[in-house]
C-alpha cells in the first residue's frame, strides 16, 4: 500500500505543479502609463515565440493579451520571434511601436489592420513580408537596427507611404521592390547605411515623392534621380563619395526646379559643388577631358561658321555691287544713242 500511495501522493504533486506552470503561461499585459499622445507603454515583454507558434510548441496553450488600445508601445522585453502569433494578440491597435530595451531577432509582418509600424533600437538583423497584398499598412519603421538587405516580399506593401530605413546596414537597394507603391510613396529615408548601389530604371517613377534621403552612404551617383522624383522637394546628400560630374549635373537640376538640400557637407577632402563633396575620379578626368575637347570643337566650328557667314556677307556684298554694275552699263548705250539723234536732227535743219 505504501508504494500505491507514494505513486498518488507523487501523481497529484505533478498534477499540480503542471496547474501552476499553466497559470504561469497566461500573461495579461495592461499599459504601465499613457501618454499625453496617447501611447500605451508596455514594459518586459518576455515572449518565447518561434516559427511554429506561441512557446515554439503547438500543443502549448499559453495565453497572452495585450491591450486594447490604438497606439501601443512596447518598452521593454524580449521577442525573438515576432510574427504573426505576436500581431494576431494585437487586437484593435493600429499603430505598434516596439522601441530600444526590447530585443527582436526576426520580424514578420503579416497582413494586418495595422497602420504604423515602428520597430527601432532593436537588434534586428531581418525581416520579412507576408506575401500577399497589403493596403493597411502606410507607415514602415525599422530603424537603428542591422539589417544587411531589404526582402524582395516588400513589393506586396502597396499602400506604402512612408518607408525609414535609415540607421542600418544596408548595401544595396533596388528601388524596383517599391514599383506597387509608386502612387503613394511620399517618403523615402535610407540614410547612414553602407549603400554603395541604388538600382532604378527609367520608366520608374514615384509622382508623389517628396523627401529622399540619402546622407551618410557610399553612393557615387544615382540613376535617374531627375526622372524617377519629379516631384521631390527635400533632398539630402551630404557624406558621400558621389562623382563630380554627375554630382554637377544633378546640382544643375536641383537648383533649378529650387530643390531644398538639408544638412550641406561642413568640409571636403577633394571638391565640392554646392557644399555638397564630390570625389574627382579617373572618370570625371576622363569627363573633363572630353567635355574640354568637345567645347573645343565647338570653338572651331563656331569660327568656322563666322568665318563662312562673313564670306557669305562679302559674297552678297559682291553680288550687289555687281548687279549696280550691269545697271549702269545698260544705261550707257541708251544715253550715248539718244545724243546721236538729238545730233542728226539738229543737221537735217540747218540744211
Amino acid at each position: 500500500m505504501v508504494p500505491r500511495v507514494s505513486l498518488l501522493l507523487q501523481a497529484t504533486v505533478l498534477l499540480t505543479l503542471s496547474g501552476c506552470v499553466c497559470r504561469a503561461e497566461s500573461k495579461n499585459y495592461k499599459c504601465s502609463i499613457i501618454n499625453e499622445a496617447g501611447f500605451c507603454f508596455v514594459e518586459n515583454v518576455y515572449l518565447d515565440v518561434s516559427t511554429n507558434g506561441i512557446g515554439g510548441d503547438s500543443s502549448a496553450d499559453m495565453r497572452v493579451q495585450f491591450p486594447r488600445h490604438p497606439t501601443l508601445l512596447i518598452k521593454s522585453g524580449a521577442i525573438p520571434y515576432f510574427g504573426k502569433d505576436i500581431f494576431a494578440l494585437l487586437g484593435n491597435t493600429r499603430q505598434l511601436h516596439v522601441y530600444n530595451s526590447t530585443s527582436i531577432k526576426h520580424l514578420f509582418i503579416p497582413v494586418s489592420n495595422l497602420t504604423e509600424i515602428n520597430v527601432q533600437r532593436n537588434g534586428l538583423a531581418e525581416f520579412d513580408v507576408e506575401p500577399m497584398e497589403n493596403r493597411e499598412l502606410k507607415m514602415l519603421s525599422i530603424v537603428h537596427n542591422g539589417l544587411t538587405s531589404v526582402p524582395r516580399n516588400i513589393r506586396f506593401l502597396v499602400g506604402l507611404e512612408k518607408l525609414y530605413l535609415y540607421n542600418n546596414s544596408l548595401e544595396y537597394f533596388d528601388l524596383e521592390m517599391l514599383a506597387n507603391a509608386t502612387s503613394s510613396l511620399k517618403i523615402l529615408s535610407i540614410y547612414d547605411n553602407h549603400i554603395k548601389t541604388l538600382d532604378s530604371r527609367s520608366a520608374l517613377h514615384f509622382p508623389k515623392l517628396q523627401t529622399l534621403s540619402l546622407s551618410k552612404n557610399k553612393l557615387s551617383f544615382v540613376p535617374y534621380l531627375d526622372e524617377s522624383f519629379p516631384a521631390v522637394t527635400v533632398v539630402s546628400l551630404r557624406k558621400n563619395p558621389w562623382n563630380c560630374g554627375w554630382l554637377h549635373t544633378i546640382m544643375q537640376y536641383i537648383e533649378a526646379r529650387k530643390i531644398q538640400v538639408v544638412r550641406k557637407d561642413a568640409s571636403c577632402r577633394d571638391r565640392w559643388i554646392s557644399e555638397i563633396c564630390c570625389t574627382y575620379t579617373v572618370l570625371d578626368f576622363m569627363f573633363d577631358r572630353q567635355a574640354a575637347q568637345i567645347h573645343r570643337q565647338q570653338q572651331l566650328l563656331r569660327n568656322v561658321s563666322h568665318e563662312n557667314q562673313r564670306l557669305v556677307d562679302t559674297v552678297h556684298q559682291l553680288a550687289d555691287d555687281l548687279h549696280r554694275v550691269q545697271l549702269q552699263l545698260e544705261q550707257l548705250p541708251q544715253h550715248s544713242t539718244g545724243r546721236s539723234t538729238s545730233d542728226a536732227r539738229t543737221s537735217d535743219d540747218n540744211v
